[in-house]
């Protein structure tokens, strides 16, 4: 996609790039509209007005956003979230479930002898059971 695609694009969506940014804190929104004026300096020094242009829309589009993020009420504004909080998000949950199959695992009722005992004889009885079925069946094969 040459540049001039890329600009026609963002005149194009403008709303959805807009749109998009609106997601983004004021704070953010502040220093990437920061970082982008400083480029279009740098572009405007260096006589580059592909680059000039591009900036151009991409600070038009971060103040829009931020105009319209002021307008809307407070409980409209959609949060943005990025990958690393997801992940720290993740990570809580995987420890907080870690910590409760522990607790089940740490609070299971210990076996006695005597208990053991009546399990494994009700075993020996029940596998005794089965065999005399076994016997009494006649095999097909």
């Amino acid at each position: 996609m040459t540049r001039e695609d890329r600009n026609r694009d963002y005149r194009d969506n403008f709303n959805e790039y807009v749109k998009g940014l609106m997601k983004f804190s004021d704070e953010i929104l502040e220093n990437k509209l920061d970082i982008v004026r400083l480029q279009i300096e740098l572009a405007i020094k260096n006589k580059d007005e592909e680059v000039y242009e591009t900036l151009t829309l991409w600070e038009h589009h971060i103040i829009e956003a931020r105009i319209l993020r002021s307008e809307l009420p407070e409980n409209e504004i959609v949060p943005y979230v990025n990958e690393i909080e997801l992940a720290i998000a993740e990570n809580k949950r995987e420890a907080k479930q870690y910590a409760e199959r522990h607790q089940v695992i740490e609070s299971k009722p210990t076996i006695s002898d005597h208990e053991e005992e009546d399990i494994q004889s009700s075993f020996k009885v029940h596998k005794a059971r089965i065999k005399e079925e076994d016997d009494n069946q006649m095999s097909l094969f």
